[in-house]
């Protein structure tokens, strides 16, 4: 399946795009499909791509002591996640897995931080929002924390 434009005007994370800066992401993209208890990677794996939630369901969460799981939420259509692809040491500080099946659009890290180099307000632009997406995940972690600490 191959993915347009307008299908990108569609996503919430791609508001604010040109068209231009959205052939970028065509360019460097591909569209991957889960189905139910697919694990999309695990906590601690090394990441390649940075992932947006087109349609279905998932779950993250972290790993905790032997085997011991806690669920920290669930992403919305729209939604970045695996961050750390752009990050050294590119790796994951959550498991995602899908609750139903799934559709991602999943964006090679390595040439979309090589699209930052060429074009520092497209990298500028994109680095806000997945500074935003890194600040509302901490935010979510630590009330589910909270909430598993007082159970």
């Amino acid at each position: 399946m191959k993915i347009t434009i307008e299908d990108l005007k569609n996503v919430r994370f791609f508001d604010d795009y040109t068209d231009d800066q959205l052939k970028i992401f065509i360019g460097i993209s591909s569209i991957k499909e889960f189905k139910v208890k697919d694990v999309l990677f695990e906590q601690y794996d090394e990441l390649k791509e940075i992932y947006i939630l087109l349609s279905g369901c998932l779950s993250l969460g972290i790993s905790i002591a032997k085997e011991k799981r806690i669920r920290l939420g669930t992403l919305e259509d729209g939604q970045l996640f695996s961050w750390s692809a752009v990050f050294s040491p590119y790796i994951s500080t959550a498991w995602v897995m899908a609750t139903c099946p799934t559709k991602v659009l999943a964006i090679d890290a390595k040439k979309l931080t090589h699209e930052f180099e060429k074009n520092c307000e497209f990298g500028f632009k994109t680095m806000s929002k997945i500074a935003q997406t890194i600040s509302h995940r901490l935010s979510d972690t630590r009330f589910q924390l909270m909430n598993q600490l007082t159970l």
